[in-house]
């Protein structure tokens, strides 16, 4: 997880460092945040794939409510 975040700091980084005019001539740059942006996506998706649940604890959607019905 450390990793992790320091990748998500240089994004920050990054993102704050850019100019409000944008970065449409400065591709290398812009591929760069994309890399990171990928790289970062992927190792949280692989976590949250790989993550082993404890006893007891689950996962998902529970289901709604069913209101009462009055006979």
């Amino acid at each position: 997880m450390d990793h992790l975040a320091k990748q998500v700091a240089e994004l920050a980084l990054r993102l704050t460092a850019l100019p409000a005019d944008g970065l449409r001539n400065d591709l290398q740059t812009l591929d760069r945040v994309e890399q990171l942006a990928i790289q970062i996506l992927n190792e949280v998706s692989a976590v949250r794939t790989g993550r082993n649940r404890a006893p007891g604890e689950t996962s998902g959607m529970w289901r709604a409510m069913q209101p009462m019905q009055r006979q």
